[in-house]
């Protein structure tokens, strides 16, 4: 089982412009105090307080004990080679003919959470990051951060929460459709998890009320886990100011060269409905727009689908079902089959320990299907080349290592 221990958030006070000015955009300069102010005299715009004002930045922040969780907790299903997936004995019960988990063309694609590995301790580790987040922002002032440092800080936290509050609920079947009863029934991600700097957020807002309004770069989309497997890929590193651009330009390239990014039906261009969201934000032009950024990270089968510019843009059927290891299934049965042996391969091990109390039954189908085919992609030997700057660091004073702990009385729970 996933077993880890808390480790405080370290903030590296820099006093050097390490941030990035979203692709024209003029960044507001507007000091957070005047911010607050602005927000304490109207509540029309409780979200103006997080206008980044400045591209330098005070403080970085070390999200070191996150990078150690998703290493242990995240399965990385390996590059889509766009094949459809295909119902096949593997993901059905003996005897009966009841399909296990999603049934999306998609479900191969996509990381995974390895929630059914989760002890008490993974979950409550979890809730003390996403805590220490919040609280960190209590001790400091927001505006001291840059602009990458307060992105890298958003995507952290969002994907924290949804990590968190799925654990807590684990099984579901769709994290969009779940609903949190002590939060009045209020869809997960319109109910408001967390608070940041005295604001309420939801993890709505903090995608288009916060990131999607001041960074107007769509680079930013990919940074979100939707908790869905439709979604862009969850990391297996936490994101940070200074390697964030080349963390959302490689997660972008992987979502575009998926299926459940850009696809073709029946001759027919389907994209993500991600984008649909995206674009009051991002895509004006609609949908010249959207190709243009497409062609930047299209290659092979995905570039010749974008370009063909079909003016007439649909959504794909998103593939709404958990992005775990069970592709969002929550039936059980309690026969005497193996699904294991179905497989009819040596797995290599790969989802040995596949049982729980909340999976009756043992080893499923669908798990291994989905091991079956990302190990298969995985030892296919191709790849990219990819160039990017590296960073350098401003000469001066080596920078202060300041610790961040979490508060003896945060509720690790929420």
């Amino acid at each position: 089982m996933v077993r880890l221990f808390f480790v405080g958030l370290l903030l590296v006070s820099t006093g050097c412009a390490t941030g990035y000015t979203a692709t024209g955009q003029s960044t507001p300069t507007t000091p957070p105090s005047a911010v607050a102010a602005s927000r304490s005299a109207s509540t029309d715009d409780p979200f103006a307080v997080f206008a980044p004002y400045s591209p330098a930045t005070r403080y970085q922040l070390d999200h070191q004990p996150w990078t150690k969780f998703l290493r242990t907790a995240v399965y990385i299903t390996g590059r889509s080679n766009r094949v459809a997936a295909r119902r096949d004995d593997n993901s059905r019960q003996t005897g009966t003919k009841t399909t296990t988990g999603s049934k999306s063309r998609y479900r191969y694609e996509g990381n995974r959470v390895l929630f059914h590995l989760f002890d008490d301790g993974a979950v409550n580790y979890v809730g003390v990051y996403r805590q220490a987040l919040q609280d960190t922002m209590g001790r400091i002032e927001y505006g001291d951060l840059g602009r990458e440092e307060q992105l890298a800080f958003w995507l952290n936290l969002h994907n924290a929460v949804l990590v968190h509050e799925i654990a807590k609920s684990h099984p579901i079947s769709r994290p969009r459709s779940h609903r949190l009863r002590d939060h009045g029934n209020a869809l997960l991600f319109d109910a408001k998890l967390v608070e940041v700097s005295g604001v309420k957020l939801s993890l709505n807002d903090i995608r288009y009320n916060i990131v999607y309004r001041y960074w107007k770069n769509p680079y930013v989309m990919y940074g979100f886990w939707d908790g869905a497997i439709g979604g862009p890929n969850i990391l297996t590193v936490a994101y940070s100011g200074p390697a964030l651009q080349g963390q959302l330009e490689r997660n972008g390239r992987e979502f575009v060269n998926s299926m459940r990014g850009v696809d073709r039906i029946r001759g027919k261009i389907r994209i993500s409905k991600n984008y649909i969201n995206a674009r009051p934000y991002f895509f004006p032009k609609w949908p010249n727009d959207l190709y243009d950024h497409l062609s930047r990270y299209a290659i092979g089968e995905a570039a010749d689908i974008v370009a063909m510019r079909q003016q007439t843009v649909t959504a794909n059927r998103y593939a709404a079902s958990t992005a775990d290891a069970e592709s969002g299934e929550t039936v059980r049965f309690t026969g005497s089959d193996n699904p294991g042996a179905l497989a009819g391969q040596d797995l290599g091990g790969v989802f040995a320990n596949l049982s729980s109390t909340a999976m009756r039954g043992g080893l499923s189908g669908e798990a291994l299907s989905l091991a079956r085919q990302s190990e298969a992609r995985k030892n296919r030997r191709v790849g990219t080349v990819v160039i990017l700057d590296i960073q350098t660091d401003d000469p001066g004073d080596a920078p202060e290592r300041i610790s961040v702990d979490e508060d003896n009385g945060a509720d690790a729970e929420n």
